[in-house]
């Protein structure tokens, strides 16, 4: 585990670099405010953040600090206050090529077809040719997730987890570079959750993207990721970022292990010293 520039291997930086700034993806002294009852609300930053391809970060912290606001600005969907961010070398305006969204409702149309709903982003962005000429790429997929038998079924015929396999597989379809998660398996239960956890970290080291995974699991995070950003209540900022050295793939049993439980420690004392900032800060304000 790396060492952020502090003291007795305790990581508290406020900005979690890694690798050149022409990362996958760039985040730098990103803020964003909103105006609430005419007041303006400080809700996120500023964040500083590089992520190299290729690798997964989970992004950790209480309810309201900022993580979502973070992934849908790295993803298009929010315009930051100030701020650069860029994805691919390219400044985000709009949602940005090469980027696939994955959030905790599978939200697959009742009306499609399992193979139908997999497809719908090149529907589209390119039309019912289009559409037809990637229905092997939308199986291959589906065969990827355990799902080949299920291509023709209709989103009512699938479980909880499976519609979030078929969902798995439309943010993969247009072959992204960059994943954005937005606690995707939260609403499924601890069994399940585990289970697309697993599916999860293999599917990502078979197609090498970048992952950017939400999440309020502690557990979660250090199972899945390379890196854990821990954010600070609002206004949300990095508190710091723990490395996680743990071979993969990773399955379940490495949860009961000394060295997975070290970083669940290093992580909840980040956050308890993020909650505990924040709540000084706003005392004072």
């Amino acid at each position: 585990m790396t060492d952020h520039g502090t003291t007795n291997g305790t990581a508290t930086t406020a900005t979690a670099e890694r690798g050149p700034a022409g990362g996958a993806v760039h985040v730098a002294d990103l803020v964003r405010t909103f105006t609430r009852d005419g007041e303006t609300v400080h809700a996120l930053g500023p964040v500083s953040l590089d992520i190299e391809p290729g690798e997964f970060v989970a992004l950790l912290g209480p309810s309201g600090c900022g993580k979502s606001t973070l992934l849908n600005i790295i993803g298009g969907l929010l315009p930051p206050t100030s701020g650069t961010v860029r994805v691919g070398g390219n400044d985000v305006a709009g949602v940005p090529d090469g980027v696939g969204m994955m959030f905790q409702k599978a939200v697959l149309l009742a009306w499609r077809t399992i193979r139908e709903n997999v497809l719908l982003p090149v529907e589209v962005a390119g039309g019912r040719r289009a559409a037809k000429a990637a229905s092997t790429r939308a199986d291959e997929l589906l065969d990827l997730v355990g799902l080949s038998g299920f291509a023709d079924k209709m989103p009512n015929e699938l479980s909880g987890g499976m519609q979030q396999r078929a969902a798995i597989c439309r943010m993969l379809i247009q072959d992204p570079e960059v994943l954005l998660l937005d606690e995707p398996f939260g609403a499924l239960d601890e069994f399940t959750r585990e289970y697309m956890n697993v599916e999860l970290a293999r599917i990502c080291a078979l197609t090498g993207r970048t992952a950017v995974f939400v999440t309020h699991s502690i557990s979660e995070a250090v199972f899945l990721a390379d890196r854990v950003v821990v954010m600070s209540a609002r206004p949300g900022r990095i508190a710091g970022v723990v490395d996680v050295d743990l071979p993969g793939p990773r399955d379940p049993e490495v949860m009961t292990g000394s060295a997975f439980q070290s970083y669940v420690r290093e992580a909840r004392d980040l956050l308890k010293t993020g909650y505990e900032a924040a709540s000084s800060t706003t005392k004072e304000s």
